[in-house]
């Protein structure tokens, strides 16, 4: 089994004037401040994205992937978020056809994030019952 982590958070050096504006704000305390410049511990970064979120010099930037790239898998499962469908003008489309439109360019199965979140609020509270380490970190 792999053990490589992937970031989706990624810095750019040359527009951090070290503010620490992303220090403050980060919940894992995955920023450090080195030689002026933001860095970012991967092994404490869950790619939040608060950090993006807070840099006034839009330092911080997350990496995507076109969507051709779901091909490589075996099976995929889109969980979009509410905000998704508040994108659109409810009279030009409707939730179920926006979902379906999902299906249509390659997902084998849509859920709405709702569902998701009940799953890892699930196995969350079943982890909680014999903690393995300390601390224990959830985004719900």
């Amino acid at each position: 089994m792999s053990h490589e982590h992937f970031h989706s958070v990624i810095l750019e050096e040359d527009k951090c004037i070290g503010c620490t504006n992303c220090i403050k704000r980060c919940p894992t305390e995955a920023i450090r401040v080195k030689d002026g410049k933001a860095k970012i511990i991967k092994e404490r970064c869950v790619d939040c994205g608060e950090c993006i979120r807070i840099c006034p010099q839009h330092a911080k930037n997350a990496i995507t992937d076109p969507i051709d790239t779901i091909g490589r898998f075996q099976y995929k499962i889109a969980l979009p978020a509410p905000s998704l469908l508040g994108q659109f003008d409810e009279t030009a489309a409707e939730p179920a056809k926006i979902l379906s439109a999902l299906k249509e360019i390659g997902f084998d199965e849509v859920f709405e994030v709702s569902r998701g979140a009940d799953i890892v609020s699930h196995y969350t509270g079943e982890l909680l019952k014999n903690p393995k380490a300390l601390p224990l970190i959830s985004s719900s």
